[in-house]
């Protein structure tokens, strides 16, 4: 398990150490630096699987950037032989990667290849998560990819290859095929949905379909919301990377397109996903996952396995602050600017009141 990451130069953060748990919620206003805190955990395991001594930042981090130097930060601290460093302590040893660009070859950024090798898995699905499709592509058999287009395919090789949930994620207590895990956690989140999946390998392509009790066939993915296909990555990836041994999962925004109650339900998911053995790393903007979280580690009674940072920006530099979980799910602070936006919209709306009142 990654238990700290510590940053030195890299995008916003000049010198900074963070602190991870079982799961890990990253929230905070835009520009906070927390995509950077990912970003930074994609760029380091993508270098630990290099064979050549630079690795390719846009393939690393999913996404173009530029050259490699806009990772540098603007106003960077001394650091001997390295433009910026980026170091993993995992089950008690920490690994340090020291990065530089050479003038020469100014879009290669090269580093120290280190010593030790992890045993950890990154599983990683991003924001701009693939939107309701006619089909989706057949591709990539042991890995959910980054925009979660490949997700309807792997539930078709999780029944394939027997891929068995672990037993914390057993609705029903008894194992089953993984495409009906998926189909049961569907239903949690959303309520009545059911799937069906057929790959075409000869296309290349798979065909999902949905159903309710409104309908009377299966329709296309393109013919119902936005939030199932949405959350259909996550749960296939969540319960996907259950069956493995050292997976670390990487979700941005689970909340998007998603009602308040679907939202604390992931929240609820994600965290049993953590309490499998897979270390879960979120970035979110909605105070309904976090809820959800800290209601099921308040359940299971191991709230100290949820770790809640909250990262501002304060007098030009980003301050991260922990918001330690009390054991019967209560936040031990509440920051100021976090998730206080309806208290402030409630004020304003009593005083609107008010004042229409009096006239």
């Amino acid at each position: 398990m990654i238990e700290s990451i510590k940053l030195k130069n890299f995008k916003c953060f000049r010198d900074m150490n963070l602190s991870m748990a079982e799961m890990t919620i990253l929230a905070g206003a835009n520009a906070a630096g927390k995509s950077s805190v990912i970003q930074a955990l994609q760029l380091f395991f993508a270098t630990i699987r290099e064979k050549d001594s630079f690795v390719d930042v846009a393939d690393a981090l999913h996404m173009e950037i530029g050259s490699p130097h806009l990772l540098i930060s603007q106003n960077p601290i001394e650091l001997p032989d390295a433009d910026f460093l980026i170091g993993i302590t995992c089950n008690g040893e920490q690994t340090d990667i020291r990065y530089k660009i050479n003038k020469l070859t100014p879009l290669r950024l090269s580093f120290q290849k280190p010593n030790r090798k992890l045993g950890e898995q990154l599983f990683y699905l991003n924001a701009e998560r693939r939107w309701p499709r006619i089909s989706y592509p057949a591709k990539v058999d042991e890995n959910i990819m980054s925009d979660g287009s490949n997700a309807a395919y792997l539930i078709d090789r999780g029944d394939m290859q027997g891929h068995k949930v672990s037993k914390s994620l057993l609705l029903d207590g008894a194992a089953s095929k993984f495409s009906v895990h998926v189909e049961e956690w569907m239903n949690v989140i959303l309520e009545d949905v059911t799937l069906s999946v057929n790959v075409d390998l000869n296309k290349a392509t798979t065909d999902i379909r949905y159903s309710n009790a409104l309908v009377d066939h299966d329709v296309l993915p393109t013919m119902t919301g936005f939030g199932i296909s949405y959350i259909l990555a996550i749960v296939t990836a969540g319960l996907w990377c259950s069956s493995l041994k050292n997976a670390v999962l990487i979700i941005e925004n689970p909340e998007a397109h998603l009602h308040p109650r679907a939202q604390s339900q992931m929240g609820k998911f994600l965290y049993l996903v953590s309490a499998s053995g897979v270390q879960v790393i979120v970035e979110t903007h909605s105070e309904h996952i976090i809820d959800g979280a800290r209601i099921q580690a308040a359940l299971m009674k191991q709230t100290e396995c949820l770790s809640i940072n909250f990262l501002s920006e304060q007098e030009r530099k980003i301050v991260i602050e922990a918001i330690k979980v009390k054991k019967n799910g209560e936040l031990e602070k509440w920051p100021e600017g976090f998730f206080d936006q309806k208290t402030q919209d409630l004020r304003e709306l009593f005083e609107l009141r008010r004042k229409s009142a009096g006239k």
